[in-house]
Formats: C-alpha cells, structure tokens, sequence
C-alpha cells in the first residue's frame, strides 16, 4: 500500500518502524507483531527512521507506558483508556484486556489509514478528528468508570496556547482521570531540525517543559505524581547511552514519561 502522509502525520511512521524494527532484532525488548505486519504492508522508505537514537527512545517510551498503562487496567479492569494522537500505535494489542473500552483519537486520514492496516475488535473505538475538537468527547462513553488518558509522541507538535486548551477541555469534560503523557525539554523542542528522523520529515517541534513537576503550573488543577526519564530504560542499550544517561546535563534534557492525576474537583474523588 502506497500512502503519503505530510507534516505531523508522517511522524507516525517513526515508532510504527521503530516497533517494527526491535520486534525482528535478536533479543526484541517489546514484542509487536501488529507493527511488524503493517511495516510489511506499506510501501514506503522506512530505512530513512532507522536511526537507534530514535528507535531507541521509542522503545524506552513503549516500555515505560505499556508498564504503567497495564498497571492501571490491572487495577481498574472496567476502565476506559484513550490514546490521543494515536498514530499507529498498537498498545491495546500488546496489553490486551478484554473489559477495557479502548479510544484512538487521531486525524480522519490517519483513522482511516488504521481501519485499512488494523483489525480492532469491538472494545476498540477510532474517532477520526482533531482533539482539540471538543465534539471528540460526544463519542465517548464513560459512565463512572475510571479513565486512563495517553498523549505518547504528541504535546512536542503543539504550541503553548494549544497545550493549555487540551488540558482545559480534560479539566472540564473528563475530571475523573489518570493521565500519561511525554514531555521533551524546550532545548530539544528548539532544535527539531537536528532530531535524527523528524527531519526527515515536513513537521517540527513547538514546545517543551522541563520536568513534569512544571505541569502543575502550567495546567491547573492537574497534580503531579511521578515521572520517569526515557535513560531509565536506554541504559542497558550500550555504553553511549550508560554515558549519556550518567551526565546531568544529557539526562535532563531527554524525554520523559509522566503521571498526572486531576486535583478534586466538584466532589469526584483524586487520588
């Protein structure tokens, strides 16, 4: 299958092929057959995302979600879980857990893109528009349960102003949730044209925060609970990467991973 995606779009080959890549290597760290399957199915040049800096901050980002987003299915197993900015991504299949109503929200091209490369069973639910098209949330459904929220490879293509307006939009329409998000240091956000695949592409990065802690202020209402440094799980990748992980100034300003939680509000209970 031929596609042409442009601009942010594109990007989501990056992990799709990253995925790919480590599931067919010797001692694949994810398994991810899905991803495989579809790399198979597109005509495109993939070999220009066959950077390890990438693929290996793809599989430690993987990692650290697909743990934490299992532990939350494990807990709640009648949860709904949204993936915004879906891409291509394939981690309901890899967590696999039949209650769970699972959302992926991305433009229509890609929705449609995924209808045409992915099966999905009927716990799994593709809404084709922009999130920050607040008629989105006419097609959830909720009904008390617990919510998992994922934003994997998305804020860094929005600006500021766009950040603000998404968190507002959860604040008041979704209070009762857990969210997952990654966070790229604004040194990195500045520097997108040296990113080893982005530009390859058309897209470029607009904004970045420090450290996760900084999201209180910038979103509020929201309460910081964890975060965990993308090195956390590159280190055991090679030496560069022990290197680059035990030096503050490289450690800090790579991605990072974190758990945010909504404050109480009107009475819904916040851990």
């Amino acid at each position: 299958m031929k596609i042409k995606l442009k601009g942010v779009m594109e990007t989501l080959l990056i992990p799709l092929s990253a995925r790919a890549t480590e599931t067919n290597s010797k001692n694949p760290r994810i398994k991810d057959d899905k991803a495989v399957e579809m790399v198979s199915n597109i005509e495109y040049d993939f070999d220009k995302f066959d950077k390890k800096m990438s693929r290996e901050g793809v599989i430690a980002r993987t990692i650290i979600l697909d743990r934490e987003t299992e532990k939350f299915v494990n807990e709640y197993p009648n949860a709904v879980c949204i993936s915004m900015g879906c891409g291509l991504d394939t981690r309901y299949h890899r967590i696999n857990h039949n209650k769970v109503q699972w959302y992926n929200i991305d433009f229509p091209e890609v929705v449609a893109l995924r209808k045409k490369l992915l099966y999905e069973n009927k716990n799994v639910h593709a809404i084709g528009k922009s999130i920050l098209d607040m008629s989105w949330l006419d097609e959830v459904v909720i009904e008390g349960r617990e919510v998992l929220i994922i934003m994997e490879g998305l804020l860094m293509y929005f600006t500021e102003t766009e950040v603000i307006q998404l968190f507002c939009i959860i604040r008041s329409h979704l209070p009762n949730c857990t969210i997952l998000i990654e966070i790229m240091h604004p040194f990195i956000a500045r520097h997108s044209k040296y990113h080893d695949t982005v530009k390859s592409t058309d897209a470029s990065f607009h904004w970045g925060i420090q450290s996760g802690k900084d999201m209180e202020k910038l979103c509020e209402g929201f309460c910081f609970v964890q975060e965990w440094n993308l090195f956390e799980e590159m280190r055991n990748s090679g030496i560069m990467f022990q290197l680059a992980g035990s030096i503050p100034f490289i450690r800090n300003k790579n991605n990072k991973i974190v758990k945010l939680v909504l404050k109480e509000v009107d009475g819904f209970r916040k851990y």
